[in-house]
């Protein structure tokens, strides 16, 4: 295609020499990682990020790589499985904590604005590249990404690797045999990261064909890129029943958002939160490309166009794209912030300045506000989780492994149990704590109250009681209530000015006990702590037994006997019970009105429903094999 008014342009680079632009990329880089990492622990992680990490075996893994990529496969087949794989390898090497995860995409990032210098360079000048990844590295949309374990990031910097690499070969006859591996490689790792790949495959075929010459180089950046297809064909009867599963969801197909709110909705994010600052930014290029008369920033805004039109085009065809879901968009800010920085490369340095002191005042103003939270999804509710990566801090080492975190939330959605089986408080409880939890809602209130005590305080003996005692909420007190009816306090565990962690135990166990008496039987089957305490005013004995049974299967085939002998092993008095009404936690009362004076044993036996034959087990804490373990030695005084 032809541009009669317009020209290919030298490369000039605006007056600015290599070792200055590549000291000014060293300072937008440290700005960007600045801003990236600063971000990392300011809020917990919300159901995306959850799922990143359930999917990589953070639970119950590690995960090899083939596990990795069948739980993708098997739970969300509308992604594609390259973030998963590398977010693991990051993971086992940094640990599982927020800010070590978010870390791979903090440094993701950083690698995309580097990057995107050297492309704004190559292929308008260096004042554009410095001025493009200022702008993508102090977009308020995208840092927020910066602060996700997702892939976006790594989306973003496989575009720009790939892109550079392609120009390299497109219009670089110097370029080598790794130039070549590398230009096939970043496109498998693109098409491997996310679905919205295909757009800017899409954009940038749409350039080679029209806007490159033919020629033998021309062929072979067609077979590097059927290579990359070939590649991923084992992975795409996977994607395609992913996104026609997707795209038949009425819930996510109805909140679709229409080109005339989309449009709208990407110049208000691309212009960092100013709508009105994105149409300067466009005027300011479009009087560049008057004034320059360059071919090469038409072609490129074509190009973007294209992109743009595709993922119009697919949300009509799939509706995959509400409003709170523009991160599909985040593709074309690689573009956009190209464009903005080439107008603002050929501007007056003081209106540069002008607009780019704008572009952060408005960014600032629009990511400290409430409205990104509109545009943003589910990350929305972590903005009103309880600060949990404050309770690990504070608790770390000072838990128990049977312990129950108990605690408050402004959002219930931390306690939802999502695909994978889990919810955003386990990340936090189960594992880096390991131990359960659950948080009341603050806002709840009558039979709404009662049902969320019942559901979040179980029957766990050992209670971690939680809050913030400068902002108690209005159902402490009934929580309170409910918690000193049932448990002994004994003391705190955390004091400090925003938390407060009091322990409390059942009291049939009491504060002075220390260990557990766990029971391995063969089976499976495990006890994970066995008590028992006498009450010779009340001639009753309390009994406490806590289980894990890993096969539900096994809860109807066995029962559990309790009984109280003699020293010669007269049985006195049992209970028997089906194990399926004791788990996780069972506390029984024995009579012991009718025993005559002496010293009598607690046993507990596992025993087959049908056939009556004794499990054996192992004790871990002493090593004895038996079938009959003792819970507890106690007295029957005589008369006075």
């Amino acid at each position: 295609m032809k541009f009669e008014m317009f020209k290919e342009l030298p490369a000039s680079q605006n007056g600015i020499s290599s070792r200055v632009g590549l000291a000014l990329t060293t300072v937008i880089l440290l700005l960007a990682f600045g801003l990236g990492a600063n971000g990392l622990n300011a809020r917990p992680i919300w159901t995306d990020e959850l799922y990143s990490v359930s999917n990589m075996g953070a639970f119950d893994g590690p995960y090899s790589p083939a596990q990795i990529v069948q739980s993708v496969a098997g739970h969300f087949p509308d992604h594609v499985p390259l973030f998963f794989l590398l977010g693991a390898g990051w993971a086992h090497l940094v640990g599982w904590t927020q800010f070590a995860l978010r870390l791979f995409s903090v440094l993701s990032g950083v690698l995309t604005i580097a990057w995107l210098y050297r492309l704004g360079t190559d292929v308008f000048n260096r004042r554009a590249g410095l001025l493009g990844s200022l702008l993508l590295g102090t977009s308020a949309y995208v840092l927020l990404y910066f602060h996700n374990f997702r892939m976006y990031p790594l989306l973003l910097m496989f575009i720009v690797m790939h892109s550079w690499f392609y120009w390299r070969l497109a219009h670089d006859h110097r370029a080598t045999r790794l130039t070549w591996c590398l230009f096939v490689v970043s496109a498998v790792g693109l098409v491997y990261t996310h679905l919205f790949s295909i757009v800017w495959f899409a954009g940038l075929g749409f350039y080679h064909l029209v806007f490159v010459s033919r020629s033998r180089r021309w062929f072979y950046i067609l077979l590097g890129w059927g290579v990359g297809a070939l590649c991923f064909r084992p992975y795409l009867d996977v994607l395609i029943s992913g996104v026609l599963r997707a795209s038949g969801m009425d819930d996510v197909t109805s909140a679709a958002a229409s080109p005339g709110e989309l449009i709208p909705t990407f110049s208000y994010l691309l212009g960092n939160g100013s709508r009105d600052l994105a149409v300067l930014f466009g005027g300011i290029l479009i009087l560049a490309i008057w004034r320059r008369r360059d071919a090469a920033i038409v072609k490129f805004m074509l190009m973007s166009l294209v992109m743009l039109t595709l993922i119009i085009l697919l949300n009509e065809a799939i509706g995959l794209i509400p409003i709170d879901r523009m991160r599909y968009f985040l593709i074309l800010w690689v573009p956009g912030a190209l464009l903005f920085g080439y107008g603002l490369s050929w501007s007056p340095r003081w209106l540069t300045v002008l607009c780019l002191l704008l572009w952060g005042i408005a960014g600032w103003q629009f990511y400290h506000s409430t409205d990104i939270r509109g545009y943003i999804g589910g990350m929305a509710y972590s903005y009103k989780y309880p600060p949990l990566q404050d309770y690990v801090h504070h608790l770390k080492g000072k838990v128990r492994s049977e312990d129950y975190l108990l605690g408050f939330t402004p959002s219930s959605n931390v306690n939802k149990i999502q695909e994978l089986g889990k919810s955003v408080a386990d990340f936090y409880t189960e594992l880096h704590l390991g131990i359960d939890g659950g948080f009341i809602l603050r806002r709840a209130f009558g039979e709404w109250l009662e049902e969320n005590i019942r559901h979040q305080m179980t029957d766990s003996p050992y209670l971690l009681f939680v809050y913030d005692p400068q902002d108690k909420p209005k159902t402490f007190d009934r929580v309170m209530d409910e918690i000193t009816a049932g448990y002994e306090a004994c003391g705190v565990v955390v004091d400090e000015p925003n938390l407060l962690v009091w322990r409390y135990v059942n009291p049939i166990i009491g504060c002075e006990r220390e260990d557990y008496a766990p029971i391995a039987y063969e089976n499976g089957i495990r006890v994970v702590d066995r008590f028992a305490r006498h009450l010779p005013e009340s001639e009753v004995l309390q009994i406490l037994t806590g289980w894990e049974v890993e096969d539900e299967g096994l809860l109807d085939e066995y029962n559990v006997s309790l009984q109280i002998i003699t020293p010669d092993w007269r049985n006195m008095r049992q209970e028997d019970r089906h194990l399926y009404e004791l788990p996780p936690w069972d506390v029984i009362e024995l009579s012991t009105a009718d025993l005559s004076p002496g010293d009598y044993r607690l046993m507990i036996i596992l025993y087959h429903r049908d056939t009556g034959e004794k499990v054996s087990g192992v004790d871990p804490t002493t090593g004895e094999s038996a079938n009959i373990f003792p819970v507890a030695t106690f007295t029957v005084p005589g008369e006075s």
